[in-house]
């Protein structure tokens, strides 16, 4: 087997996050990726541009790969870049500049808005530790501890959904088979927010086998890349959650 080029090694880590959907929020991405990939050494810290496209030259061809291939050539424009303060432009040379700003961002944990889904009877634990994990580093999630469904719950918790950019569903074997649980996924996903599986207890997701479930949610839980817990263990579990952290752009000692 070939070894990895750097550019590889350092998609395979990034693509470990999820892109954002909260504009604002995706700005900032691109900014912490471009800085992360010029410290990397993968591209300098500046960039020719020419009536608002990149100029890809010779030692810039890692970057315009990392455009195309990670953002589907649906990245932030770097005018938004500029607004934000994450580049600067030269306009006498056209030349675009990575800023310290961006560079402060590798340094940073993602600010994103997460709300984790989970069963009470069977993943409390499990999602209590994830909490902790998240709050420990600088993460915020929102895990309901006492939800009780009565006349305004549902109303009430799609409007709640609807304001978050994640939604990191705990799943085990009996989870899917909660009303609750299939709404908060199924609101998560009209409303367009990234769905981040997590299976344990053993479980393991097979398409077309829930008939309670929509054709969108069967297939996010089935097309959507799962972070697995391999056994029921302390390391079982922390290897799980250190997967999770990664893909908010978290690096655990």
């Amino acid at each position: 087997m070939s070894e990895k080029t750097p550019y590889e090694i350092f998609m395979q880590r990034i693509s470990q996050r999820v892109l954002p959907q909260n504009p604002m929020t995706r700005i900032r991405t691109l900014g912490k990726e471009l800085a992360e990939g010029a410290a990397a050494d993968l591209w300098s810290i500046s960039f020719r541009m020419f009536r608002g496209q990149l100029v890809a030259s010779d030692d810039q061809q890692d970057l315009l790969r990392y455009l195309n291939e990670r953002w589907n050539d649906k990245w932030p424009s770097f005018g938004l870049l500029l607004s934000n303060g994450y580049v600067r432009f030269d306009s006498a040379e056209n030349d675009v500049y990575i800023t310290k700003a961006a560079f402060d961002l590798i340094d940073e944990s993602e600010t994103a808005n997460i709300f984790i889904s989970y069963k009470r009877s069977e993943s409390s634990a499990f999602a209590l530790l994830v909490l902790a994990r998240m709050k420990a580093v600088g993460i915020e999630p929102f895990l309901d501890l006492a939800l009780q469904p009565g006349d305004d719950w549902e109303k009430g918790l799609r409007e709640r959904i609807q304001k978050y950019q994640y939604l990191v569903a705990i799943l085990s074997h009996d989870t899917l088979k909660s009303e609750v649980c299939i709404k908060e996924i199924s609101w998560a996903i009209e409303a367009g927010l990234s769905i981040i599986p997590i299976w344990h207890n053993g479980f393991v997701y097979k398409a077309g086998t829930w008939d309670a479930l929509s054709a969108q949610v069967d297939t996010a839980l089935s097309k959507t890349h799962t972070i697995r817990v391999i056994e029921e263990s302390a390391l079982g579990y922390n290897n799980a959650i250190v997967e999770l952290l990664n893909r908010f752009g978290v690096m655990p000692d």
